[in-house]
């Protein structure tokens, strides 16, 4: 392909008309079309627009084919360290939505075999409110309120915690809890 051609591809496969990238680049519509109908070629100084625009790389405007891989450079990095804590979040387009934003529960299921005596526990930390029909097995925050069956572990809420069943020997965070049956040695604070 080539490089009018190329930019046709891109263009279309964002779904846009030849004025709105005109527009998105600062260009005339015609300057679009007289690219994509190769009776001219855009400006070198151009190139790194337009290859921003359509989050790719330059030499790809260059190339007999487009690639169609996730170019994981062009996503921002997260706030928060490596550390193997599995992250939940919802998100609308590409913004993610902080909890405060949001009434809609997440529901997670979590593993079963994840339990006390196979001591596989792992690291959950969820933006937004966690319902769960399962147990958490392992030490969770959440940044809102949890609804679940059964809760194994650490867990910091900032809202309520509503549980039918609490075996931990950690520390349970929450405004407020409300529990069925509580075993082990459980201190309990208001979330600051």
């Amino acid at each position: 392909m080539s490089i009018g051609k190329n930019i046709a591809s891109f263009r279309k496969a964002k779904g846009w008309t030849q004025a709105e990238l005109g527009e998105k680049i600062g260009v005339s519509n015609q300057a679009v079309s007289k690219w994509e109908s190769e009776t001219s070629m855009p400006d070198v100084m151009l190139l790194p627009v337009l290859a921003d625009a359509f989050e790719c790389y330059i030499d790809e405007l260059f190339s007999r084919g487009v690639k169609t891989e996730i170019h994981y450079d062009h996503c921002a990095e997260f706030p928060w360290a490596d550390d193997n804590t599995i992250r939940i979040f919802q998100t609308v387009g590409k913004k993610i939505i902080k909890s405060q934003e949001t009434n809609t529960c997440i529901e997670v299921a979590f593993p079963r075999n994840c339990n006390e005596t196979t001591r596989q526990y792992f690291k959950v930390e969820v933006f937004g409110n966690l319902f769960s029909d399962s147990s958490i097995n392992g030490d969770v925050v959440c940044h809102g309120y949890i609804d679940c069956h059964e809760i194994n572990g650490d867990v910091s809420s900032q809202g309520s915690i509503t549980a039918h069943e609490i075996n931990s020997h950690g520390k349970i965070v929450c405004d407020s809890l409300k529990c069925d049956k509580i075993e082990g040695n459980i201190t309990t604070k208001k979330a600051n």
